[in-house]
């Protein structure tokens, strides 16, 4: 039998074949670990095995490791199997090949702080690697690049993979990565030679809701009330602060506790920083550096559109004119804009609407403005000290006054924040009874707020319950006394109706000291849940996304079966991975419709490359196999103009037979 029908070195485990050689063969490996040509292997190696999306800067770890160490362990086993290699003499030790993997393909020496999820943002100033964990000042990090031009390159490498253009004529861009990141880098001209500004500021995992806000202490539970209620009668909101404030942060929490199932459409620049909850969702991405106007041009589109709720990610320039239009058509509209204040956000907005080539509004500034105070109902301003992201003034809109010549907007303060020697409060001027507002002193509600809280009391009356986080803390100690009291049943129904309202870690705990109080229970409970692990292991093995979301919505509606058994690294890992698995069939899906547009535009070379970095097996069958057959398309075309031979085809041919065979047995 030949070498080839079997491959009995393949799977190397942690330590494996390395820890069994000689002092010397250890010597090389350690000195191999550096060498230029291995780092070029394992480049090559993990460039052409792993999905584009596991070598994002901010990829998870806990997704991407795992698949960098099966990749190199599998081609260190076929290297030593064949006698050569440059990598034959490698240590298979997790540190070693992750340490090569920041080397050849990562960050370097910034991929751990890119992999620590306490890390916001990291900055490289060419060598210098600056860090920035939640709740703190930026500080330099003790680690270096040993040249600057390894920042540059891989700014580089990354944006040529994401088509977005970065060149001298061209320096500075941001880049579109997954994760909800922002990514922005500078390069020559813009900043010395070999040298590059890279800015990576890390984003959420999961779509926040109000609840996310509200549990980071950023306001009140008044105030959290008084947002719900405004969110709830579909106010426009635009909300200011300064840079990394928070506003991105808040505007997708207010999105996604947008009442009912709206179509909602976000508008972002070249970022994928908001995510939504909502199913009917129209997420567009638009380059302002490459066409100018795009945004407000998307903005205009929305007119046409019918969405429940518009979502532009951030108004800097005159797209502040399409946007307000959008306003003022009837469509609830939520933006962010810089400002130091609730006032200044009005301003500053109608300034931006106001600006030559603005939609509607150019030089008409007074128009603007008016629009603004009569269309859009709330000012929301945040602040950020000490690395704590807060808001520090509700103020809601009553039109606008004139102040001698110039137009002011008239404003209503809701809330505001106070420092004071026991810390941040807020000072509210009204509180939420059911579906109005009822104010310290005179009603000062404006007309236009007025009458959307009339028409939501017309709706289905919502239940007059507690906050969120006093909801929890009733529930836990009402299921405290059940568990003392020997009435588990009980106790487990108390938790389960507040986990309906609230994914709680504090339910979760309760649950668990009720269920540890019955050892039959408990034990039928954790095999229950594991028997639901399994079934999401299973999907996710088969890369049937969906199957594994269904399982695990199923076993995380059931707390008692949630809390009875925690597999190892806990149910958000497994939560992890089908989120992961989701991402690249979606990402797989905007790459596969570009690529086939390319084809209808008869450039199958664009096609070809845009497909080329996909890998069918980190896909799910049906996508894999969508991707296959577009590839498959392109190659055709490619072999009907003479760029490619017949044998380029045959291995897509045989990869679509051997799909279609395991999906249709």
């Amino acid at each position: 039998m030949s070498t080839s029908a079997h491959r009995p070195l393949l799977v190397i485990e942690d330590g494996g074949l390395a820890a069994l050689g000689s002092e010397p063969t250890r010597a090389r490996a350690a000195a191999s670990i550096g060498d230029p040509a291995v780092l070029q292997e394992v480049r090559e190696a993990l460039r052409d095995r792993i999905s584009a999306e596991l070598l994002d800067p901010v990829a998870p770890a806990a997704t991407r490791n795992p698949e960098v160490l099966r990749v190199l362990r599998a081609e260190i086993g076929a290297q030593i199997e064949r006698g050569y290699g440059p990598l034959r003499d490698l240590p298979t030790d997790e540190r070693s090949l992750l340490r090569l993997f920041q080397d050849a393909l990562g960050w370097g020496p910034a991929q751990p702080y890119l992999d620590d999820e306490r890390v916001q943002e990291v900055k490289i100033v060419g060598d210098v690697i600056m860090v920035q964990e939640e709740g703190g000042d930026f500080v330099i990090a003790p680690e270096r690049f040993p040249d600057p031009r390894q920042a540059l390159d891989r700014a580089l490498l990354l944006a040529a993979r994401l088509n977005v253009p970065l060149d001298r004529s061209h320096p500075q861009d941001t880049l579109p990565l997954a994760h909800g990141t922002r990514m922005h880098i500078t390069i020559p001209p813009c900043t010395p030679e070999d040298t590059a500004l890279i800015c990576i500021r890390r984003g959420r995992r999961h779509a926040w809701r109000l609840d996310d806000v509200l549990r980071r202490d950023a306001c009140s539970p008044a105030v959290g009330e008084l947002l719900r209620l405004l969110v709830r009668a579909r106010c426009s909101f635009l909300i200011a602060g300064e840079t990394g404030s928070g506003k991105t942060a808040l505007l997708e929490a207010i999105v996604n506790s947008w009442p009912g199932e709206p179509h909602v459409i976000t508008i972002e620049d070249n970022t994928l920083e908001i995510n939504v909850r909502h199913q009917a969702w129209t997420r567009e991405l638009v380059q302002t550096a490459v066409e100018r106007g795009a945004f407000g041009r998307a903005a205009r589109e929305v007119l046409r559109q019918t969405p429940s709720l518009v979502a532009p990610g951030e108004t800097r320039a005159e797209e502040a004119g399409a946007i307000l239009a959008v306003a003022v058509s009837g469509h609830a509209v939520v933006t962010t804009i810089h400002a130091r204040s609730a006032a200044r956000a009005a301003q500053r907005f109608a300034d931006c609407a106001a600006m030559p080539g603005a939609y509607m509004y150019e030089g008409r500034r007074a128009s603007a403005l008016e629009d603004l105070c009569d269309n859009f109902h709330v000012i929301i301003h945040l602040e950020k000290t000490a690395g704590r992201r807060y808001i520090s003034e509700v103020a809601l809109l009553d039109g606008a006054d004139t102040d001698g010549e110039r137009l002011r907007p008239r404003l209503v303060e809701l809330a505001r924040a106070e420092v004071g020697d026991d810390g941040l409060t807020w000072r509210v001027a009204a509180r939420v009874a059911g579906q109005t507002l009822v104010w310290d002193g005179p009603e000062r509600t404006p007309a236009a707020l007025r009458r959307r809280l009339e028409l939501l009391r017309l709706e289905a009356p919502a239940p007059a319950t507690a906050t969120g986080r006093e909801a929890v803390e009733t529930s836990v100690a009402r299921a405290d006394t059940a568990t003392g009291a020997g009435e588990i049943d009980r106790a487990l129904a108390i938790l389960e109706r507040a986990w309906r309202d609230r994914r709680d870690d504090r339910l979760v705990a309760a649950a668990q000291r009720a269920i540890q109080t019955d050892l039959s229970l408990a034990q039928r409970l954790a095999g229950q849940a594991r028997d639901a692990e399994a079934a999401v292991r299973s999907a996710l093995a088969a890369r049937d996304w969906p199957e594994a979301r269904a399982a695990y919505s199923a076993l995380i509606a059931s707390l008692p079966r949630f809390a009875a058994h925690t597999p190892p690294g806990g149910w958000a890992t497994l939560e992890a991975l089908i989120s992961a698995g989701e991402e690249r069939d979606r990402l797989a899906g905007e790459r596969i419709a570009q690529a086939r547009v390319a084809l209808n535009r008869s450039r199958p070379r664009d096609a070809a490359d845009l497909l080329a970095p996909l890998d069918p097996g980190q896909l799910s069958p049906a996508v894999g196999l969508d991707l296959l057959h577009a590839r498959r398309a392109a190659l055709l075309a490619l072999q009907a103009s003479g760029e490619v031979g017949a044998a380029a085809l045959a291995p897509v041919e045989a990869a679509i037979s051997a799909l279609e065979q395991r999906r249709h047995p």
